[in-house]
């Protein structure tokens, strides 16, 4: 697996999507006076932008951003999440956690697009279809654990799921499971370009490269807060444009060529200023991670921590979003399933002075030319960092300006997002990276930060912190929120070793003119899309 690659219009992540957002009393809500006062026109067509073509539409084989954009509007998933962590009802309307095991009750009446139902044994079916490691789909061990079997009892209308190890964010994940219907299930080749789900809109026409289609069905009525396809003003039709250029797509937004677009960087800067409608939220910028392998001098508690206390990490999180973001508070962003700020107190205080005389105290001290040894080690590091963005650049800049003061020898590496995840997990040497693991609940993080290394598993930093191990070991014997203090906790070990330290929030909105919406975990509900008159 790799580290996250953001992508505009979601957060696209290959390691898991995430999915802790708010349904606000059930959705985010909106700023902007282009959506003021204004009237809903029925029947309307909205165009949105999509920053890639999406390929393949099955939505169980991608995990591509503008897939999982598309997706939302002819899938349902079984629950929703709310910003608290909780599960709220969708096609799944209860749900008992038992040993390595849930019940699940699915809700009578639910239809697919082609009239057939979205019964339990449907339910069943995908979840033995992502959960079998035979099928290889990209969500199997995010949504669904790799050998999770579910069997269903269509007279009850339940579905009974074994799990294969303790699955403590279960109902969390599979939140972010989109449901094939029964045709789709047994031909998957007719999903490559059309859709088969129960949700409020159907695949009319792909253009690939540069449109798709969607036009609203009828008899959807099981919509986040009682919406339906019947509610005044929701769009008949629903067209996905293909715009790469982030320029380009504000452009169309200002001009009104484009209704709605996610939209992050500097290009927000002017969309607020015309005064356009926007709603979102946050997503992991970059976090500082060290390579503990015996070789590198970062494997020395003692100078990670120091390298960190060399960091004026509220100005790091200036440099690291140009100034739209904030600090983070954690390795998930807000809303996340377990609240709070673990950082705090345990992440070192910026003291440059003071990480100086932390190093000479541990006996890392200045020789030639200013670059610190211990025991015959230099203090080197080679910070490896993806170039895709400007902010990653300067972000990688300021921390060797820092290190290069506390007398490390620091060599900047850039490469390309993918160079850089093939260096990390396992193909090459690193002392520092900057990675964005964007993901739903700690849970998910854990397969990272202990066990195996590559290229037996995904544990690239080396990470050996045992207060991590038993907090964790804790937390996974409890159910979903319950065990949030004991997750915390082992985040908070992460940061006191300083195995990881997570520098910045970004936003991630979507922006509407004549339009206006609600957000779920950075997609657009498509119930909730409204075109304005004027």
């Amino acid at each position: 697996m790799k580290h996250s690659r953001t992508s505009c219009g979601v957060a696209a992540v290959t390691l898991a999507l995430a999915a802790a957002s708010a349904l606000a009393g059930c959705g985010s809500s909106g700023g902007g006076t282009d959506a003021k006062d204004a009237k809903v026109v029925s029947g309307a067509t909205l165009t949105l932008a999509v920053d890639a073509d999406p390929g393949s539409l099955d939505p169980q084989r991608s995990v591509s951003g503008s897939n999982l954009l598309l997706n939302t509007f002819a899938y349902d998933t079984p629950v929703k999440v709310l910003d608290n962590g909780q599960v709220t009802p969708e096609v799944v309307t209860a749900w008992k956690p038992g040993s390595k095991s849930y019940a699940l009750t699915v809700r009578k009446g639910v239809t697919c697009a082609d009239g057939t139902p979205m019964d339990a044994k449907v339910v069943a079916d995908n979840i033995n279809y992502v959960g079998d490691a035979k099928n290889e789909s990209p969500m199997a061990g995010s949504r669904v654990p790799v050998g999770t079997t579910a069997t269903a009892d269509a007279a009850a209308s339940t579905v009974a799921v074994k799990l294969p190890v303790d699955a403590p964010f279960f109902m969390q994940n599979i939140a972010e499971l989109p449901l094939v219907c029964a045709k789709g299930l047994t031909n998957r080749g007719t999903l490559k370009a059309t859709t088969d789900g129960s949700g409020p809109y159907v695949l009319a026409k792909a253009v690939p490269g540069d449109h798709y289609d969607y036009v609203l069905r009828k008899g959807y009525t099981w919509g986040p807060k009682g919406q339906t396809t019947a509610s005044e003003g929701i769009p008949a039709k629903v067209t996905f444009k293909v715009v790469t250029s982030p320029t380009t797509t504000a452009n169309l937004l200002i001009s009104g060529q484009l209704g709605v677009a996610a939209v992050q960087g500097s290009e927000t800067t002017r969309l607020k200023a015309a005064g356009l409608f926007h709603a979102g939220g946050m997503f992991m910028g970059q976090e500082v991670v060290f390579n503990q392998t015996p070789d590198q001098a970062v494997s020395d508690v003692a100078v990670r921590r120091a390298l960190i206390q060399g960091l004026n990490l509220a100005d790091l999180a200036k440099v690291d979003t140009g100034g739209l973001g904030k600090p983070a508070n954690g390795t998930i962003a807000d809303p996340k399933i377990c609240g709070g700020d673990t950082m705090k107190g345990f992440t070192p205080a910026f003291d440059l002075d003071g990480a100086k005389a932390a190093l000479d105290q541990a006996g890392w001290t200045a020789g030639a030319g200013g670059i610190r040894a211990k025991d015959g080690k230099r203090l080197a590091v080679e910070l490896v960092y993806p170039n895709e963005t400007p902010t990653t650049a300067a972000t990688a800049q300021y921390l060797a300006g820092q290190w290069k003061q506390l007398g490390a020898d620091v060599k900047l590496n850039e490469r390309s997002f993918d160079q850089t995840s093939a260096v990390v997990f396992g193909k090459g040497a690193w002392g520092a990276t900057l990675i964005g693991l964007g993901v739903s609940n700690p849970a998910t993080l854990v397969p990272f930060f202990s066990g195996p290394a590559p290229t037996k598993g995904n544990n690239f930093g080396h990470f050996n912190n045992k207060q991590y191990d038993a907090s964790v070991s804790t937390a996974q014997g409890k159910d979903g929120t319950a065990g949030c203090a004991d997750w915390n906790a082992a985040e908070s070990a992460l940061f006191k070793d300083a195995d990881i330290t997570p520098i910045s929030n970004k936003p991630l909105e979507y922006y509407g003119k004549k339009a206006r919406f609600e957000v779920l975990a950075h997609y657009l509900i498509p119930t909730s899309l409204r075109v304005l008159a004027g």
